[in-house]
């Protein structure tokens, strides 16, 4: 038998192993424990809808699912640890739409490529946004309200994330005022601000914005894509007379670019089996949300559509990468 023979049989067994070896992998996936990395504090609506999930997986997988909260930078702190994270499928990115689709309009220095550092595992849910004004605000309505900031010196509403800054943004644009815009670490940190009328208003996750209203805090005016469930006399930003509004946010989960196949198809099937959830379903409703489900490919090409979408806010708004 010739050398060469030998060696390339050698070589076939080798690669034959490495397949093997990859697939008893993603088979045997998961088994240990999952991180869920979230770039939103704790007790935020993010952190709600994260935890959520995050127990839902656990029961699913019978693994231990953590969530580890990555405040700061409109979430890029925590894209930036899942971008260097391994690629094996235990270190997960719950992410909203906006911070990957508006980063790059909004970041000079944008840390990561959300094409390609990262892959959509699967889409989770849509949530409504609220524009919120203090309980203990004049304005009873949006026309109200936007007469107020036309008419007011040194109106100031809160940001604390990429979604509430393009919601505001287009908000401004369409109904032509001027306002100070006062950013915050936290959508918590502003809620004192807002209850007590420091801020004109702000666009507040349904989360927490709906948590905000009951407890008597905070008025709803209008939502910025769909009626809230818990707030159903809420209307629509367009019902509320503000022209072709129209903006919404998704939330996925994302692994680190190079993860494989199965394990993204993997992660999408049980994701989808959660939302299928009768539990789920009331779960976001009660939340301001509604569960959302599709392939990576749909979902990446869904990411595109925002991309262009934030493209003419940036426009409109004339935003500036910092």
């Amino acid at each position: 038998m010739s050398n060469v023979f030998l060696r390339l049989c050698a070589a076939v067994s080798i690669c034959v192993g490495l397949v093997a070896a990859s697939a008893g992998v993603a088979q045997d996936y998961p088994n240990r424990r999952i991180t869920l990395l979230v770039g939103f504090a704790a007790g935020s609506g993010a952190d709600i809808l994260a935890r959520y999930y995050a127990a839902k997986l656990a029961s699913e997988t019978g693994q231990v699912v953590v969530v580890e909260n990555k405040p700061g930078a409109n979430g890029l702190i925590a894209a930036q640890a899942a971008k260097q994270a391994k690629s094996d499928g235990y270190t997960l990115l719950f992410s909203p739409s906006a911070g990957m689709a508006g980063g790059r309009f909004l970041y000079a220095n944008l840390p990561y490529d959300a094409e390609k550092d990262f892959i959509i595992a699967a889409p989770l849910l849509d949530v409504a946004f609220a524009l919120a004004v203090s309980a203990k605000s004049p304005a009873k309505s949006v026309a109200e309200l936007t007469a107020l900031l036309k008419s007011k010196t040194g109106a100031r509403y809160g940001t604390s994330n990429s979604t509430g800054i393009a919601a505001t943004e287009v908000y401004k644009a369409l109904m032509q005022f001027e306002a100070q815009q006062v950013q915050y670490k936290t959508t918590a940190d502003a809620l004192g601000d807002l209850a007590d009328g420091t801020l004109d208003f702000m666009f507040v996750d349904g989360v927490l914005a709906l948590a905000q209203q009951k407890a008597g805090r905070l008025r709803l005016l209008a939502t910025t894509s769909a009626h809230i469930d818990g707030a159903p006399d809420v209307p629509t930003m367009r019902e509320a007379g503000v022209g072709n509004y129209s903006f919404t946010v998704w939330w996925m989960i994302m692994t680190p670019a190079g993860t494989s196949n199965d394990i993204v198809t993997s992660l999408n099937k049980v994701f989808a089996k959660i939302n299928g959830m009768e539990e789920t379903k009331t779960f976001l409703g009660n939340v301001a949300s509604q569960p959302l489900t599709g392939t990576p490919a749909e979902m990446v090409e869904k990411l595109r559509q925002d991309v262009a979408v934030w493209a003419q806010i940036a426009k409109t708004g004339n935003i500036q990468p910092q």
